[in-house]
């Protein structure tokens, strides 16, 4: 294993939520939830900023924006995930947890239109042609205070 490798494996997690967080863990694949969203490094059309270890296929890949690589780091990055709040929505579903449907970082909250509530960043599950039990929002007061940190 080399030096980067091993550095990027301690500071990248598996799974798509670290235990300190409120939401659980999510049992649904990389590929799945960023479908279409992934590029091979070598395409003309990847930046570079873009460029993320996506740990569970041993692979480097290129997402296609800037929004989804922050998404990404949010929701698969140990190290990233505390300046980060779910700008999207939650979607609860029995048999999945929580999941949030787009991470954005803390200190983009003022920019931010509406807060709360935007479009998903990722596919959301098949759910077996079902939605969701329940779809919810950060709360606001939670919002608030991150901003006042």
């Amino acid at each position: 294993m080399t030096t980067l490798s091993f550095l990027l494996s301690v500071f990248t997690s598996s799974s798509c939520f670290p235990s300190s967080s409120s939401l659980s863990h999510s049992p649904i694949s990389v590929s799945q939830l960023y479908a279409g969203k992934m590029l091979l490094t070598s395409d003309s059309a990847c930046d570079s900023e873009n460029i993320v270890l996506i740990q569970k296929l041993g692979t480097w890949r290129c997402l296609v924006n800037l929004e989804v690589t922050r998404d990404y780091n949010c929701r698969y990055n140990v190290a990233e995930r505390p300046s980060c709040y779910c700008c999207g929505e939650l979607h609860n579903y029995t048999e999945l947890g929580t999941l949030c449907t787009k991470f954005c970082k803390r200190e983009d909250m003022k920019n931010q239109q509406p807060r709360v509530g935007q479009q998903p960043i990722i596919e959301l599950p098949f759910n077996w042609g079902e939605g969701p039990d329940r779809v919810e929002l950060e709360e606001l007061e939670e919002v608030e205070e991150l901003e006042e940190v």
